[in-house]
């Protein structure tokens, strides 16, 4: 992927306050792509960096309270990233991969993957897909997860969820006295 980001001038930009029918009528009329349709109002667009510019002045005008590009090395989950595809599946011939023990949801698709053929498949699209963040969470909703975790710094994914389901309690994990509060959350003392 980083010799995709050199061999392109790609970027990506936020669309803050937009709905996806619109954001996506721009981004047709600009040339760039739907990268992340992260929850309601919170969409990411990817494409060359001129044409993320004009998508930008095109969503404000379509009435988005912010466009603005990302601090990113490239058009990720964007056509741009395509010549990475080819290299990515050469490598993952080369991984064994099980069938999940637990479900895990699919970027691409917003849905439980399937066997180890169809995580490879599904591994190598992601890099050119949207990544359906909402579709997924809501798809765990309805199964009825309540509770879900963010690993890693920051909590930009736990203020999706929060736009997606009020109700939905999040964790953030990112260092020791984070993981040992969501221990204390999640698991009851004894009585």
């Amino acid at each position: 992927m980083q010799e995709a980001c050199e061999a392109t001038r790609g970027a990506m930009a936020a669309v803050i306050g937009l709905d996806e029918a619109p954001t996506r009528e721009v981004s047709a009329q600009a040339g760039v792509v739907l990268a992340n349709l992260n929850c309601p109002g919170q969409l990411v667009i990817s494409g060359e960096t001129e044409k993320i510019e004009q998508a930008c002045e095109l969503a404000k005008t379509r009435g988005a309270r912010r466009a603005l590009p990302l601090t990113v090395a490239g058009a990720y989950h964007s056509p741009l990233m395509a010549s990475a595809q080819p290299k990515l599946a050469a490598e993952l011939d080369h991984v064994q991969i099980t069938a999940p023990g637990a479900q895990v949801i699919s970027n691409v698709t917003g849905q439980p993957h399937g066997g180890p053929d169809t995580i490879r498949k599904l591994l190598v699209e992601q890099v050119t897909s949207s990544v359906r963040w909402e579709e997924s969470m809501r798809y765990l909703l309805a199964q009825g997860y309540t509770r879900f975790i963010e690993l890693g710094p920051g909590t930009a994914l736990s203020g999706f969820m929060k736009r997606i389901d009020k109700r939905a309690a999040m964790f953030n994990v990112a260092d020791v006295p984070s993981l040992q509060a969501a221990i204390a959350s999640l698991i009851p003392p004894e009585a």
